[in-house]
């Protein structure tokens, strides 16, 4: 990329900083801690700081890290917690005659979904050190045109930019479209003829988000950071359905025997579904039902008219199938039976799934409880001999 001259790692005892130089003093538009906004220079970094950073003065820790790197005053300056010296990726891509460059650390703690509201603090505090226990995180993206960009193409190009982090992402498994202190810079040459579009529909925009995902996708593979996806259980609550309910479920159609405690029943409920959770089978079937509902609420599965979906078609069998099939690997035959008997009265939260999701849930609950009436009556049967 002939306006990068090059790129470096500065190591400060356990802590590193990135430097890019560029070869001229050049336009930048970021939303960078130091320098943030519209500035022009030839110098940017990302400097790492510990992930108990204390941010009172962000701006005058990255200004002591500006002097001590002999970097201009104008040097635009990022902040990140994950390790620099690991994660900084610089690519190019070439698209129709338009050469990109992008430079990335990227890290995952304090994951979000954009437009989500941040609650459920402990949840999210527990994936993120998780993830820190590897090596933490913020996305930190630079890119580098190789054209000017009026200031309207300069924000256009940052939609290219963001769709390729989330992007990729999505492609390593996340639902996630970044974290919450991502920062990003476009760094464009100062001239006259300046480009006015830089969207995902024209070359420079198609050039820049390929360098972006590129780049994203080989920092989260470094650092071997995937989806923290916990087990079928947390599935189903984050969906809304709780082990409670669906313990409730099964007591609606239960048929009281005097010689078992209830209490005993709910006991034997969560240790099997505890080790159901460490099972791929059942984890596949049930993770695969909550996505076809998904696809259905989405009117995206093939073969079904728009529509037809939510008045759960009397044709559609697929989840009835998964149903059985959840049922009898727990439980064998005995474990179909039950399945039928939860699908005939549909207790409590099973009533109030779709398609494919009360199905799944009438063989998950009918094959446990079938698990669970078959060690009782086989106890009972040696108990008597």
């Amino acid at each position: 990329m002939k306006y990068v001259k090059g790129t470096e790692i500065s190591e400060n005892g356990e802590m590193a900083t990135a430097v890019l130089h560029l070869t001229e003093r050049m336009e930048v538009l970021s939303s960078a801690v130091l320098n943030g906004g519209h500035a022009v220079t030839d110098s940017l970094f990302i400097m790492q700081v510990p992930h108990d950073f204390d941010c009172s003065d962000p701006r005058g820790t990255m200004e002591a890290e500006r002097i001590r790197l002999g970097l201009p005053e104008d040097a635009v300056g990022m902040m990140t917690a994950t390790e620099v010296k690991y994660v900084f990726t610089a690519t190019e891509s070439d698209y129709e005659g338009s050469n990109t460059f992008a430079a990335v650390t990227a890290g995952l703690s304090n994951q979000v979904v954009a437009g989500q509201v941040l609650d459920n603090w402990e949840k999210r505090h527990e994936i993120s050190m998780e993830r820190h226990r590897a090596l933490v995180g913020t996305i930190n993206i630079i890119g580098v045109s190789p054209v000017p960009l009026t200031d309207s193409a300069k924000v256009n190009i940052f939609m290219p930019m963001v769709e390729a982090k989330s992007a990729a992402m999505a492609a390593l498994g996340y639902c996630e479209t970044g974290t919450t202190s991502d920062s990003m810079a476009i760094v464009s040459p100062i001239g006259d003829n300046r480009e006015e579009y830089a969207g995902t529909g024209v070359s420079l925009g198609i050039s820049m988000a390929r360098s972006v995902k590129a780049a994203v996708i080989s920092n989260l593979v470094k650092r071997a950071d995937y989806p923290v996806m916990g087990t079928f259980l947390d599935r189903l609550e984050s969906i809304g359905i709780t082990l409670d309910q669906m313990w409730d479920a099964s007591m609606e159609i239960y048929l009281p025997n005097p010689n078992w405690d209830e209490r005993k029943l709910r006991k034997m409920f969560d240790e099997k579904m505890s080790v159901l959770c460490q099972d791929i089978n059942v984890s596949s079937l049930v993770q695969g039902a909550i996505a076809l509902e998904d696809l259905g609420n989405k009117d995206c599965i093939c073969a079904m008219p728009r529509g037809m979906f939510k008045e759960d078609p009397i044709h559609l069998i697929a989840d009835e199938i998964i149903g059985m099939q959840i049922a009898q690997y727990i439980s064998g035959t005995r474990g179909i039976f039950e399945f039928h008997r939860f699908d005939r009265y549909k207790p409590g939260i099973i009533g109030k799934a779709g398609p494919f999701i009360d199905d799944m849930l009438c063989g998950l609950i009918g094959g446990v409880m079938s698990f669970i009436y078959t060690v009782l009556f086989d106890n009972e049967d040696h108990t008597s001999q």
